[in-house]
Parts: C-alpha cells; structure tokens; sequence
C-alpha cells in the first residue's frame, strides 16, 4: 500500500493489485459524530448519489455511467466508534476492458468530481426541492421499514437505553425527527462543510499505478484542513443494571443484554477471540449450548464493538423462557470467566476466524473496510500480522477478557400494549 498526503488532512492510500477485474474508489469524508450535523449530511449524501448539475435526472445518471462501461456509482453513511463518516464509492472495470477510453480511471474521477462540486441546486436556495423532498421521503419510509423489523427496533432501543450520551446512541442514518427538519439549504451547506473541514481517506483498490491515481485525485478540490475526531468512546460504568421493558405485538419475545467491555487497544485481538467464543460465531458457546443444546432461544449470539467497548447478547426467545435463557447466558459468561477454555475449543475458534479473515481477502468491499478502520484508529495490521495476533491468544487472556465484562442493560421486548 501506498499513502500520499494530497493536502493537510487529504489522504490517498492506493493498493496496487492484480487480483480483481475492478477498480474500487471510496472517498470517505469523516468527523467526529453529532447531531447538528447529522440530518443534512445523511439527505447530503441521499442527493449526491442521485442527481448533479450535469445529470439531473436518474436516467441521465444511469446513461452517464453506462458511457463508463456500467461503473457504478453510490453514496453511504456509517458509523466508525463515534466518527461519522459520508461516503462515496465507485467501481470500474480495468482499463483493459476499455478500449474506446484513454483511462478509465481518469473518467472515473472526473465523474465523482461533478458529482461532489456540482449537485443539483445552488448555494442560495440548496438543493433542488422537488428532489430533496422525493429523497426525504424515501429515507424516511426506509427508517419506518427498519422499525417494523422488531430485532432491528428491540436493538435501537437497547442501545438507546445503554449508552448515557444520546448522541452516541444515534445512528449513522439519523432519526425521522432530524431528517424531517432539515432544509435543502441546511443539507446543501452541510455537504460544503464536509468537502472543507471532514478529514478525507480516498482508497483505490485495483491493477493502477499509483502515479496516475494521484495525478487524477488531485484534480479534485480539496483543500487542507485539520484532522480532528476520536473513534473512541468511554462510558463510565453503573453500579446497577438498568432494567428496561418494552411492550409491543410480537410473537417471539426478544432479549438484549449488554454489557460493558473496555480493554485496551492494543489488546483488541484478546477481546476478539472471546468474543468469537462467546456468541459470535456459529459454534460459540451461547449458540451451542443456549440455542441448540438447551433450546431456550430461537437465536442469540453476541457481537463486541471495541470502540465503544459495548458488548451486546441478543436473543429471539419464548416469553416464558426469557428468564431461564438469561440465567443459561450469565453462566456461560461466568463459566468464561472462572474455567479456562480447553485447547481443542481455542484452536476450533481461531481456525474459523482466520478462515473467515483469509476469505475476506478475495473481497474488495471488506478490504477497503478494513483499511478505512486501520486509518482512523491509527493501527495497521498486515495479513499476517493479523493472522499471528489471533494464534498468539491464551485461554488465560480469554478468561482476563470475560472477567472484564461488566453488565450494564437488561432490555426485553415482550407481547402486549402498554395498557395491560
């Protein structure tokens, strides 16, 4: 890989490789998460990925990227620990496969740069409203979807009601609330202040040399700008357990535990492997033993979040075995925490994380991933460093890790109304 600084703040990281027929481009801009911010740039990113100046209708949208030999092109929002980040992405074939463009690669570029410096609108009235208000309209019927899918709501709600800072609680798409108070002015002004202030990661995956890569980035109009924002967030931990009941029309009762797991980074691998132990893969020890052994879940697992050091267990459970399958669960954790896993165990656990790790290497969007991550948090890991970190864990570290796990949230989502 190789990283050029374009401006202060502006960075290209370019990995040069023959494996794949595409070229991946992302731009990532990202900034410290808030929700002042958040509305315009989620309906910011809804425009940009639909219309420009120069192709203001999906139609001439799509007839432009079939010119590029059906590249295509779309827009994100996620969340990075507590950093936003708006994202563009844009895949293209090699250039091989292009025998009428001088560089398709050059033409890719230029495209994203009509895109970013000239959405469909103006600075004095924002974006186009007609359009703006087609796209609200479609983000928020995608929030209403998502909340009629009741383990995606039971898990809005538990982290809700976990973290102490609503800001961090919000997720990268916004909320109905934000997006239905935003301007086309306020989000076309939130994008320009993306483009000035966002610290920018541009990543190129493909068979490119990098000195065209860079010529064709600095073509863009970024300028420099300090790089500020922390991934990390740290909550202090509670005494007690905060008990939460929901009541709603389910059928299968859902049951969220989340817990508090803060160790320190250079460690992360340790947390890894316990929580790949614990319910994060298909052999863990909540899958095994909660769900098919004990037949107290529908489904469960755990997943651990090492920016913010959340840990949550989610399970789909019968109403009347939803205290019995928090008991089966605290004593996994606890068998974790007082008996050290046999070495036939901790070998199964690696071997599948590493075959899942050495699988995502044959794929671009997780690469890129990864190494978006690797740059805001400032830690790089090579395959192989990566492969050795997860073989070099202990069952004595693994027990270290679970007894740092402190409970925080017990979360149901039960059958009924609020008036029973």
């Amino acid at each position: 890989m190789t990283t050029v600084t374009v401006q202060p703040g502006v960075f290209l990281h370019v990995l040069p490789s023959q494996q794949f027929a595409t070229t991946r481009i992302l731009v990532n801009f990202t900034r410290q998460h808030d929700a002042t911010s958040l509305g315009g740039r989620v309906l910011a990113s809804n425009m940009l990925e639909t219309a420009s100046k120069k192709y203001p209708s999906q139609t001439a949208l799509a007839h432009a990227l079939s010119e590029l030999y059906g590249a295509s092109f779309g827009t994100d929002v996620l969340k990075t620990g507590a950093l936003h980040t708006l994202r563009l992405r844009m895949t293209l074939v090699h250039d091989s496969f292009a025998p009428d463009s001088d560089s398709l690669l050059v033409d890719g570029f230029a495209f994203i740069r009509e895109m970013m410096c000239a959405p469909l609108g103006d600075a004095e009235q924002g974006f186009d409203p007609t359009v703006f208000e087609r796209q609200r309209e479609i983000s928020l019927d995608e929030i209403a979807g998502l909340q009629e899918e009741k383990p995606f709501y039971a898990a809005r709600q538990a982290i809700n009601a976990y973290f102490d800072d609503p800001v961090q609680a919000l997720p990268a798409y916004g909320t109905v609330d934000l997006l239905k108070t935003v301007t086309p002015k306020e989000a076309w002004d939130a994008w320009f202040d993306t483009m000035q202030h966002d610290r920018v990661d541009i990543i190129v995956l493909g068979d490119v040399d990098v000195a065209t890569v860079t010529q064709a980035v600095q073509q863009l109009p970024l300028t420099g700008r300090a790089i500020v924002g922390n991934p990390y967030y740290e909550q202090p931990e509670k005494d007690a357990v905060k008990q939460v009941v929901e009541l709603d029309k389910v059928n299968q009762a859902r049951l969220i535990l989340a817990y508090q797991l803060h160790i320190a980074q250079t460690d992360r691998f340790q947390g890894f492997v316990f929580n790949a132990l614990f319910g994060g893969l298909a052999v863990s020890r909540l899958f095994m033993n909660v769900r098919e052994s004990a037949g107290l879940a529908y489904s469960v697992y755990s997943d651990y979040n090492p920016y913010t050091g959340l840990l949550m267990v989610e399970a789909g459970v019968d109403h009347a075995k939803l205290g019995e399958a928090e008991q089966r669960i605290d004593a996994e954790l606890t068998r974790l925490q007082t008996e050290l896993v046999a070495d036939d165990e901790l070998a199964m656990i690696k071997r599948l994380m590493k075959a899942d790790y050495v699988t995502s290497l044959d794929q671009p969007g997780r690469i890129t991933e990864r190494l978006q991550n690797q740059e805001l948090i400032g830690y790089h890991t090579t395959a192989e460093e990566w492969l050795a970190a997860v073989e070099s864990v202990t069952a004595q570290q693994v027990q270290q890790v679970a007894n740092a796990v402190k409970k925080q949230l017990h979360y149901e989502l039960v059958g009924g109304t609020q008036n029973d």
